[in-house]
């Protein structure tokens, strides 16, 4: 497995994990599949220095997983405060890839001028919540049916870790 910044050759493989995730799990609550030109955006706002990056891992032939980190919040409170998201393919979960990609990301991290990352965890995924445990994250506490997604109420699960 090998574990590099996301580039634009990965835009199919981002493309249709991502819009997998829209279709098959409350991972995302976006209802209707990514175009292309969305997902490009969303790649384009990463950097491979600064707080803001994302990291894909590959194996010879096929993406496994990524994971980023995003601002917060468009305020400038939120500054030093990063959300991420990590999303491992189907078939490669429980591989360990995910807790790769944390390390990954948090060691590059290490020198940004950050002070907490948040994420929030759509429920039932308890294998998320110890993915996460594991990566250091803690439990803040949940929103009780604060989404809707295909018409149905979805509570999150939101956890922090000290950076």
């Amino acid at each position: 497995m090998i574990i590099r910044p996301a580039d634009a050759t990965d835009l199919d493989s981002l493309h249709g994990l991502r819009n997998h995730y829209i279709s098959h799990s409350y991972a995302t609550f976006d209802e209707e599949p990514m175009s292309k030109e969305a997902v490009t955006t969303w790649m384009d706002s990463f950097s491979h220095a600064g707080p803001h990056r994302l990291y894909v891992a590959t194996d010879a032939e096929r993406l496994l997983g990524f994971a980023g980190s995003q601002p917060y919040r468009n305020h400038p409170a939120f500054r030093k405060t990063i959300e991420t998201s990590i999303y491992v393919a189907p078939g490669a979960v429980g591989r360990g890839i995910g807790s790769a990609l944390y390390e990954r990301l948090f060691t590059e991290l290490s020198g940004a001028d950050l002070h907490r990352a948040v994420v929030g965890i759509a429920l039932p995924n308890d294998a998320s919540i110890a993915m996460h445990r594991k990566a250091g994250f803690t439990e803040v506490g949940t929103f009780s049916e604060y989404a809707v997604k295909h018409g149905s109420y979805v509570s999150s699960i939101w956890m922090q870790r000290a950076l």
